[in-house]
């Protein structure tokens, strides 16, 4: 064998291997961002499945559903808050790459849309109040996409 096929042999050789090599980096990251979804979900999972957050989603779309606003108590508004400050922490991850957005819009969908509807005077009161259109925007935007993957459905 000449010098260059071994050249050309040696160049095929090392494109096969950083192929190989790309190929196993991808899948690697792949496997580490599955991972780290799972984690995250996990964290998210615990944190809307808790007992007192699930007792005070419920109160929400069950009691405070059906009641003005003008008519909630101090305790009634503290738990509207949980919930609120729970679905803007699980959308914060959501929005910043830390969990696939439709796994939560889609598993808590009928829970957004209905939390977000009953809570969304008192979210625009305090907006209003305070000068923060920014205050819980996050929950408003997660409920958002459960709308819309909801519409979807509907649609098919």
């Amino acid at each position: 064998m000449d010098s260059s096929a071994v050249a050309a042999a040696a160049g095929v050789a090392t494109a096969v291997i950083a192929l190989v090599a790309a190929s196993l980096v991808v899948w690697q990251v792949t496997e580490m961002r599955k991972t780290t979804y799972v984690s995250a979900f996990k964290a998210v999972y615990d944190m809307l499945q808790a007992e007192g957050i699930r007792q005070d989603r419920r109160f929400v779309m069950r009691e405070l559903r059906i009641r003005n606003l003008d008519t909630w108590t101090e305790d009634d508004i503290l738990r509207a808050e949980r919930v609120c400050h729970s679905y803007d922490s699980v959308a914060i991850m959501c929005r910043n790459g830390f969990i696939p957005t439709d796994v939560v819009a889609d598993s808590w969908g009928d829970s957004l849309r209905t939390c977000w509807s009953v809570l969304r005077p008192l979210v625009e009161k305090y907006r209003s109040d305070r000068g923060a259109p920014e205050l819980w925007d996050d929950f408003a935007w997660l409920a958002g996409r459960a709308t819309e993957l909801h519409g979807q459905r509907q649609s098919r």
